[in-house]
């Protein structure tokens, strides 16, 4: 999601799904990702300590086309790339499903690994996670029939957002009982195509998605500019894969695969596939909403 921030809290219940990957699965005997026997996997790097040995537990909820799990497999962009980081590794992954509200605290007390779904790189998130290198380049965005295209055009009106973004305590401070929260945004587009809300919050990306997915009569996506009334207007977001603060080893060998892909032209290609605009895939040097 483009930019939640940590709640303290993990939801309980998690719903785990063990996927094989077909380039490497099994467990490996020394770091948790040596070559397995008879798999003939090199790992691109040595010393990476997972939770589980041999496998990447990567906490998850549906956020397209950043993240969903169908099949047994994660899905979505951040899905397939966060796939080809794991086999770079030798990993097979497992995902622990929950509310987004749980993704940050998952990683923070090492139930997960890492997790995806558009997380933003925040000075908040940074005292708690490890961040990961920039990944995407998403910016806020309003989607309304109206073309509401700045923040304090939305005063007076209703406004709908999903839980855990970066944007929404200062959004609550700005309009108060007038914005409201969803835990998807299947259910924000869904009140925003009855009329329950007059505008919907989300990043670009996923806007553009959910439209395309359910369409909406007059329905425009506007990227309001600057305000300082909400500061993640100021700068693009850029997506990362988190680590716990005390696993480097492992937050340096991701960062560093994901370079690998993005030199490659493969996350390029991956962020096609799922209808990304061109700068998504060169979010610049690394910042702090």
């Amino acid at each position: 999601m483009s930019t939640r921030t940590p709640k303290l809290a993990a939801a309980a219940g998690s719903v785990v799904v063990a996927l094989a990957l077909t380039a490497c699965g099994g467990n490996s005997k020394s770091n948790g990702n040596d070559a397995q026997a008879g798999g003939g996997c090199k790992p691109a790097h040595n010393n990476v300590k997972t939770i589980e040995q041999g496998t990447l537990t990567v906490a998850a909820y549906v956020y397209p086309p950043f993240a969903d799990v169908k099949d047994g497999k994660l899905t979505g962009a951040e899905g397939e790339i966060l796939t080809k980081v794991a086999e770079m590794e030798c990993l097979k992954i497992k995902v622990v499903q929950g509310a987004s509200s749980a993704m940050i605290p998952n990683v923070q007390s090492k139930r997960a690994d890492t997790t995806l779904g558009s997380w933003y790189r925040t000075a908040k998130r940074a005292e708690v996670v490890r961040l990961g290198a920039p990944v995407v380049a998403d910016r806020l965005s309003l989607v309304s029939a109206s073309g509401v295209s700045s923040i304090q055009d939305l005063k007076g009106k209703k406004v709908g957002s999903v839980l855990g973004f970066l944007w929404n305590d200062d959004m609550k401070k700005l309009l108060g009982d007038d914005y409201k929260l969803y835990d998807s945004a299947e259910a924000e587009y869904a009140d925003l195509k009855a009329g329950r809300i007059e505008v919907a919050v989300n990043g670009s990306s996923a806007a553009a998605y959910q439209l395309q997915k359910h369409p909406i009569d007059g329905a425009k996506i506007k990227i309001p500019g600057p305000d300082p009334a909400v500061k993640s207007t100021l700068k693009p977001g850029q997506t990362q894969f988190p680590v716990s603060k005390d696993n480097e080893d492992l937050g340096k060998a991701m960062d560093e695969n994901v370079a690998t892909l993005r030199k490659s032209g493969e996350l390029k290609k991956i962020l096609d596939k799922y209808g990304y605009v061109p700068e998504a895939s060169e979010p610049g040097e690394p910042n702090l909403l």
